[in-house]
């Protein structure tokens, strides 16, 4: 396959956008960065931003000329409109499409019935058709749950580190791989720089794999005199409820949550720990305990 030069980047502004973005500029790529609205104050100066709609082939294509690769980072609920995405970038001549996936289990064939998993399999069944019949490749990066998201100091991290709370999965036990956005971001770049080694297939890279009570030790030792408030849930209870309310017609964020807690922190039952890796390939250094240490007592305050 010809070198990689140029990128276009979907969903730029988001929660990890901004950081794929980063890694491709360090990267040298020459990005275009794909918009709904060429709002200011978004990107900054000297980045070519271009006006699209996302819902045209036609408007997609046009954009996509002579660009090489395709990152998408688009939300969650956006995942099933890459579709458009996917075919406007094969119209194009795009040589690698990278989907919006980036989680812990997506790729475990248990979960491609649940909701917002179905979205993720039926794209990239449309891409490998597209790649069946070479019209381009794809690369799919699984690094597991952000570490900024799982040491958010708030209900959903794996402990609540403002309150001294932990609600254990299991027992605390689950294995779950990590990786920080900026390393995730870096890794998107070194796809692409190495785009024959990674061409039609899952990349997955790990910093870190951490239990919840690996976390409450580590708290506990730091700060010793403060008291922290436990209790325990199993994570397939967590999947029925949430199964369930989507089932009756609740879409909420909760909810949400109940599903991608019960599958993507739920440890060896849909694999969420990578103890095989691509970390090697992509340059992506493995976190210590004592980089640990350090996050947990900033986290601690």
């Amino acid at each position: 396959m010809s070198q990689i030069k140029s990128v276009a980047l979907a969903g730029a502004s988001g929660a990890f956008g901004p950081y794929v973005l980063r890694g491709l500029l360090d990267a040298k790529f020459e990005v275009k960065v794909l918009a709904r609205s060429k709002k200011s104050g978004h990107f900054e100066a000297g980045i070519d931003v271009v006006e699209v709609d996302f819902t045209s082939v036609e408007s997609l294509t046009a954009a996509l000329q002579g660009i090489d690769a395709v990152v998408s980072t688009v939300a969650g609920t956006a995942i099933k409109t890459q579709g458009v995405l996917i075919d406007a970038a094969a119209l194009a001549g795009v040589k690698r499409f990278i989907p919006s996936e980036y989680g812990s289990v997506t790729t475990n064939p248990k979960v491609q019935t649940f909701p917002l998993y179905d979205n993720v399999f039926m794209i990239r069944n449309h891409l490998q058709e597209k790649a069946d019949v070479g019209q381009l490749t794809w690369t799919v990066l699984a690094c597991g749950a952000f570490l900024e998201f799982l040491l958010a100091s708030s209900s959903t991290g794996l402990l609540d580190f403002a309150n001294r709370k932990a609600t254990l999965l299991d027992g605390g036990d689950n294995r779950l791989t990590s990786t920080s956005l900026t390393t995730a971001g870096k890794a998107i770049a070194e796809i692409l720089k190495n785009s024959e080694a990674t061409k039609n297939r899952v990349v997955k890279v790990s910093e870190i794999i951490l239990t919840q009570n690996q976390l409450l030790q580590i708290a506990q030792k730091l700060k010793p005199e403060d008291k922290w408030h436990t209790s325990t849930v199993a994570t397939s209870a967590l999947l029925k409820e949430g199964l369930d309310e989507f089932s009756a017609g609740d879409f909420s964020f909760p909810v949400i949550f109940k599903i991608i807690a019960g599958t993507g922190l739920a440890g060896e039952t849909y694999g969420s720990a990578y103890d095989e890796t691509d970390n090697d390939l992509l340059g992506v250094q493995e976190l210590t305990e004592a980089d640990l240490t350090r996050v947990v007592a900033e986290k601690l305050g």
